[in-house]
């Protein structure tokens, strides 16, 4: 039985959205947290004078933000990451729900079909 995916929409509000969906996932629930090339997509630099640009400054600012509370979750054990490959150089990153299971617990299996441990 496979987990519910959830795609996040990188927004102001998605640090809320994303602690939301920490909170209420289930084991195996699925969160895709970006799509694209998330290396190279981090280090875009739009300066702060192009204010035609300050939305999409907005939303860098806000996915490096989610990266790196994504990272911090699944280094204590919450998460597992992973990536699935869209196309070239565009990826599906992938945080996967893990909660502690107890004895007499059903136990969730998740399909890692075309999957890379990130």
């Amino acid at each position: 039985m496979a987990g519910t995916r959830t795609v996040l929409e990188v927004d102001p509000g998605a640090l809320g959205d994303y602690y939301d969906w920490l909170k209420d996932a289930a084991n195996g629930d699925t969160l895709v947290y970006w799509q694209g090339d998330l290396q190279y997509d981090r280090q875009v630099v739009i300066p702060a004078t192009d204010l035609l640009r300050t939305a999409e400054r907005q939303r860098i600012t806000m996915l490096n933000v989610i990266a790196d509370r994504v990272f911090k979750d699944a280094k204590a054990g919450e998460l597992t990451l992973t990536q699935f490959k869209v196309g070239e150089s565009i990826y599906e990153y992938r945080a996967t729900r893990r909660r502690q299971s107890y004895p007499g617990q059903p136990q969730v299996s998740i399909p890692h079909d075309n999957l890379v441990l990130a």
